[in-house]
């Protein structure tokens, strides 16, 4: 590798160096303010001296419907055909 071409990989990396910089700045600054400092506290489960913390269950996705067989060996039909065979 050249050193045009070392320089221009290093130029890059430095302008992703920078941009993280930049977006860690902005969150520490938003972390300044009080109510983003609430919001990401709350997203970690914290809650406040004084109030009651509750646990929600089953706000997620509802289980896929079971799936039917379409082999006809196996269920209610297969069992019935198994019978008569």
């Amino acid at each position: 590798m050249g050193q045009k071409d070392q320089l221009r990989v290093e130029q890059e990396e430095l302008i992703e160096a920078r941009k993280v910089r930049d977006d860690l700045a902005r969150q520490i600054r938003a972390l300044g303010r009080e109510d983003v400092l609430e919001a990401r506290a709350r997203e970690l489960g914290m809650v406040r001296p004084g109030e009651t913390p509750y646990a929600v269950r089953g706000t997620g996705k509802p289980a896929p419907p079971p799936t039917v067989a379409t082999d006809e060996g196996t269920g209610v039909w297969g069992f019935i055909t198994g019978l008569i065979d």
